[in-house]
C-alpha cells in the first residue's frame, strides 16, 4: 500500500511539474543563454569568448532564468498586494515592482567574465 501511495505521489508531482511548464522554462533558459551569447558576439566582432564561457553561460542560465522569472512574478504579486494594503500608495507598490521585475533576465558571456555586472534586483 505504501508503494502505491509513493508511486501515486510521484505521478502527481511529475504531472504538476509538466503542466506548470517547468520543462519549457528550463529549455527556454538554455536557448536564451545561447541566444544571449550569440547576440553578444554580434554586437562586438572584436570581442571573443572561450567555448567554456559559452557553455558556462548556458548552464548558469538554466537556473538563473527560471529563478529570475519566479522572483519577478512573486514581486509583481507582492506589489499588487502592497498597493491594496496601503490603500493605493503607488510609491510603495512601484518600489517593490521595480526591484523585482527590473533587472537582467539572462546572464551573458560578458557577465560571466566579470566585464559587466549581473543585476538580479532592478532599480
Amino acid at each position: 500500500m505504501r508503494r502505491f501511495r509513493f508511486a501515486y505521489c510521484l505521478v502527481v508531482l511529475a504531472l504538476a511539474l509538466h503542466t506548470t511548464g517547468c520543462p519549457l522554462v528550463i529549455a527556454g533558459a538554455a536557448a536564451g543563454g545561447a541566444a544571449g551569447g550569440a547576440a553578444s558576439v554580434k554586437e562586438s566582432e572584436r570581442e571573443s569568448h572561450s567555448a567554456a564561457t559559452y557553455i558556462g553561460t548556458v548552464l548558469v542560465d538554466v537556473f538563473y532564468v527560471p529563478g529570475k522569472v519566479i522572483f519577478a512574478a512573486g514581486g509583481a504579486v507582492v506589489s499588487g498586494v502592497a498597493y491594496v494594503v496601503t490603500l493605493g500608495n503607488a510609491k510603495t507598490s512601484r518600489s517593490i515592482w521595480n526591484a523585482s521585475v527590473n533587472g537582467d533576465y539572462v546572464v551573458t558571456p560578458r557577465m560571466m567574465e566579470g566585464k559587466e555586472p549581473v543585476n538580479f534586483i532592478g532599480r
